[in-house]
């Protein structure tokens, strides 16, 4: 699921280079760069919920985002923060210039407001586990389950790290696809759709929408029932 290299040349739009690129792999993320991030996210969700004790507005923002998701989001922007610092000073393992880096830190920042606001009304079909759930199947354990699942691609993608697609399929290269079609008889092989390239914040986005698309869909369903 999770993977620290990319290969030569592939920008995720289709356009595979030269037959070479399939066989020679460049790793696009400093070795450990997944422990670093998780230990950071653990740090950080830990931090923001001893902080929030005793400060001026933090119960209301608990109240609102849960203390489950309160602490998922405190743990993915020191996650975020981590993984964009551990990439910057790490150039040999470094495929953007360090501007890019952290616009995709900010970029990735933005996308958990965004998450976070959508968290806010979904907290409260949500209810916490053992707060008399009004029927039998609790749909309050799936909440910070859907939040990981969400947020874990883009703060890896920070870092370099890469988390392949659920059920995705293998893609085909050229020169399979040619063979199959007849050993090179002129048919063109199908092109992917133009997504960013694989070691973006942006592919990583993609990726946590759809990682998190599952959980979110059995949380409003166990919601419902």
């Amino acid at each position: 699921m999770v993977n620290g290299d990319a290969v030569n040349g592939s920008t995720g739009n289709g356009d595979a280079g030269s037959g070479n690129a399939g066989s020679h792999r460049a790793r696009t993320a400093a070795p450990g760069s997944v422990a670093l991030v998780l230990a950071a996210a653990v740090a950080g969700a830990w931090g923001v919920g001893a902080l929030a004790d005793g400060v001026d507005g933090a119960d209301g923002v608990r109240d609102a985002l849960r203390g489950d998701g309160l602490a998922v989001f405190g743990g993915y922007g020191a996650a975020v923060l981590a993984g964009s610092a551990l990439r910057t000073a790490t150039p040999q393992y470094r495929s953007r210039p360090v501007g890019a880096v952290w616009a995709g830190a900010v970029l990735a920042l933005s996308f958990g407001a965004l998450v976070a606001l959508l968290a806010w009304p979904v907290a409260e079909i949500a209810p916490a586990a053992g707060h008399a759930p009004v029927s039998n199947r609790d749909p309050g354990f799936v909440y910070p389950l859907w939040l990981a699942f969400t947020l874990l691609p883009p703060a890896l993608a920070t870092a370099g790290v890469q988390m392949g697609l659920p059920l995705a399929p293998h893609p085909k290269t050229g020169t399979e696809a040619g063979t199959e079609a007849g050993g090179g008889s002129g048919v063109r092989a199908r092109r992917s759709l133009p997504l960013p390239a694989a070691d973006t914040v942006r592919r990583g986005v993609l990726r946590g929408l759809a990682w998190g698309a599952a959980p979110f869909a059995l949380l409003l369903l166990l919601s419902a029932l």
